[in-house]
């Protein structure tokens, strides 16, 4: 192979590289814009937001594979799905680890515990690794001990300063973590567990706002009808945006970016929501600031120790 040919494909994987950071960029930025749509339908009830967003992610899942020509893959990914009880399984845990999650994001956005949130999506990463070593055996090394430790004793902190255990902060990451549990045992792509997730709530939110809600589209105005309709757009987005992200660009390099959305949450929450924070609240933030930051700096030396002994 000449000396020009593997230029080339240097080139052709560095823009490859490229793009997929960029797309893992767009992506973190839209998810921690996420909360002023959410803000903006913060008048609605938590469960009537959450159910609109099923159905319109539903909706737009299916004309996104109807428009791209994609309905074979559906029905072939479907197919297997239903013919293997494990998967099937799985997706269904799958669903309910979702929902709690959005349910829960929707509320705390909606209540004004829009910091709490992005503390939660903060911890994220290590509640993870937890949960990795409680039923996966895995084995932690030193830096992610001490990234533990210290965001163990920033929740201690945020949980005295507040006299309260801060739920929200927790219900978010371990919802995740487990979510995610879920789907390393399934084989769909994306799209389709996307499309999947949605039909196995939608029964659930339907039957609840035909019989239990307390208000319908006509008590909304007209733009949060308008809000509620894109919903399923707006969530399927930046989830299409992260799966081509992984494609493309290293795993270590977009979860080091995973950070931008909590960080984007957390600056809205302060500064657009006049969420107060304390110094109280501060010192537990910078806790968890400390651990990410020690996390982050330890899975870089590791990789590059990985990649000196390949």
């Amino acid at each position: 192979m000449s000396s020009s040919t593997n230029q080339n494909l240097k080139e052709n994987e560095n823009s490859r590289r490229n793009l997929g950071i960029l797309l893992a960029v767009l992506c973190h930025i839209c998810w921690g814009l996420l909360s002023l749509f959410w803000k903006f339908l913060g008048n609605i009830n938590s469960l009537e937001v959450f159910s609109y967003r099923i159905i319109s992610t539903l909706i737009t899942m299916f004309v996104y594979f109807l428009v791209s020509g994609r309905l074979g893959k559906l029905k072939a990914e479907l197919k297997n799905l239903f013919n293997d009880k494990n998967q099937l399984l799985n997706m269904v845990l799958a669903s309910v680890f979702i929902a709690v999650n959005w349910l829960t994001y929707i509320y705390a956005i909606g209540s004004g515990q829009a910091s709490a949130a992005s503390l939660g999506y903060y911890i994220n990463p290590l509640v993870s690794v937890l949960l990795a070593v409680i039923f996966f055996h895995e084995k932690l090394d030193r830096f992610t001990k001490l990234s533990i430790l210290l965001a163990f004793v920033g929740v201690v902190i945020l949980t005295v300063q507040n006299g309260k255990l801060p739920l929200v902060s927790i219900i978010l990451p371990f919802s995740f973590a487990f979510y995610g549990m879920a789907k390393k045992n399934t084989s769909l792509s994306s799209d389709v567990s996307m499309f999947v997730e949605s039909l196995f709530l939608s029964p659930f939110v339907i039957t609840y706002l035909a019989l239990f809600a307390k208000s319908g589209p006509w008590n909304y105005t007209s733009t949060e009808n308008i809000a509620l309709a894109l919903s399923g757009a707006i969530t399927a987005i930046p989830l299409l945006l992260f799966a081509e992200a992984l494609k493309r660009a290293p795993l270590s390099i977009v979860g080091f970016v995973q950070y931008v959305s909590p960080t984007i949450q957390l600056i809205i929450a302060v500064f657009v929501f006049k969420e107060p924070l304390s110094r109280g609240d501060l010192s537990g933030f910078m806790f968890i600031w400390l651990s990410i930051i020690v996390f982050t700096i330890g899975q870089l030396i590791i990789n590059k120790k990985r990649k000196l002994n390949a």
